[in-house]
């Protein structure tokens, strides 16, 4: 089965290495430079699983997880962020959809995020 992948971060290069490095493990992957543009794509595409970072311009990754959570309850997340200090809220820490492990950039081992991502999509 093939798992579709937004990958959530408002820098590009950022975005573009890890939908590359998605792609190349055989997932279909969108990306997003904004909660808004993220929402637009989930409107209109089916998506398993978004990685997003905390900081962002405008509604911030937490913001958009809580939102997100409540407009499509079967959506995954896992934190990818540059900002360790910047800490989740306990309501969105206790969503069974929402990785328990906060992935910190720039990450150096690719292998735990994309264990993290078959663990949180049952493969």
């Amino acid at each position: 089965m093939s798992y579709t992948i937004l990958v959530l971060d408002d820098d590009l290069h950022v975005r573009d290495s890890m939908a590359i490095a998605l792609e190349d493990a055989g997932f279909t992957v969108y990306q997003a430079e904004s909660s808004e543009v993220a929402f637009r794509m989930l409107d209109t595409v089916q998506i398993d699983l978004v990685i997003v970072d905390l900081r962002l311009r405008g509604m911030d990754g937490v913001e958009f997880i809580s939102t997100a959570i409540r407009l499509w309850s079967d959506l995954k997340f896992i934190i990818y962020t540059g900002s360790p200090e910047y800490d989740i809220s306990p309501e969105i820490a206790s969503e069974l959809s929402v990785s328990k492990n906060i992935f910190l950039k720039p990450l150096m081992d690719s292998k735990t995020i994309f264990a993290e991502i078959y663990k949180m999509l049952g493969q």
